[in-house]
């Protein structure tokens, strides 16, 4: 199984986004999967100009000459995708959203029936049907505001093409980066790794440790405090 992961975070490899994508891809390793991480931030990749030229001019071919075709290529060679972001106005970050809107080369213009709803057919029929896996993180201590989030990715892997196989939303993600932190944060990275074990080994992430990856790291009203402190210290220094 090969899996490849775009992490979409500005910070790249210092991010909390790569503290919850790195033990996951780990823990496929573990169960046998080849693993590829891609950082955005270090791509270039134009606006999709919404022309329509990957479409009926040049077939699959985008007019923008940037690194997008190669990316392209990972995903129709990779069985997993990873899509990791950190939580951005309560959605994904101008990186992951910018590399999401040139997928459209992947796609055929023509809208299919399937099942009960119509669809644009994935070009390169072979290459399909994948699996999905969303990963990100947020500052505020409480799940729903990735409800946004969670939806536009439940919409996306809502054709036979992709099946979304889990999703990991940290909370109060701030605390990944902290050492001082690790009793609060050492049993969700664990079972991040388990959850990259799983997704390899049974297709999915399983329902025993979905459960576990939707507790929260800290108490919100313990987490708030902390971040209000750390905060009003750090304005005070640059006063």
């Amino acid at each position: 199984m090969r899996i490849v992961a775009f992490n979409g975070s500005p910070r790249g490899p210092r991010s909390n986004t790569d503290r919850l994508l790195l033990p996951f891809l780990e823990g496929a390793q573990e169960a046998g999967a080849t693993t590829e991480v891609v950082y955005l931030k270090e791509q270039r990749i134009e606006y999709c100009q919404g022309c329509f030229n990957c479409w009926v001019v040049t077939p699959g071919v985008c007019i923008h000459d940037d690194d997008m075709a190669a990316l392209l290529d990972k995903i129709r060679a990779a069985d997993v995708i990873v899509y990791a972001t950190p939580l951005y106005v309560f959605t994904m970050s101008a990186q992951m959203k910018t590399f999401l809107d040139r997928h459209i080369p992947l796609a055929a213009p023509f809208i299919v029936k399937r099942g009960d709803q119509y669809i644009h057919p994935m070009r390169h029929p072979e290459a399909w049907p994948k699996k999905v896996v969303l990963i990100s993180n947020c500052g505020f201590p409480e799940r729903h505001h990735f409800s946004g989030l969670l939806e536009t990715f439940r919409v996306y892997t809502s054709s036979p093409d992709l099946e979304l196989a889990g999703a990991i939303l940290c909370t109060a993600g701030e605390l990944l980066g902290q050492k001082s932190a690790s009793k609060w944060v050492n049993w969700y990275i664990e079972a991040t790794r388990q959850a990259g074990r799983e997704v390899v080994e049974v297709g999915h992430i399983t329902l025993e440790t979905q459960q576990v990856l939707e507790k929260p790291l800290v108490k919100a009203a313990l987490y708030s405090r902390m971040a209000n402190m750390y905060f009003k210290r750090t304005i005070k220094k640059q006063r």
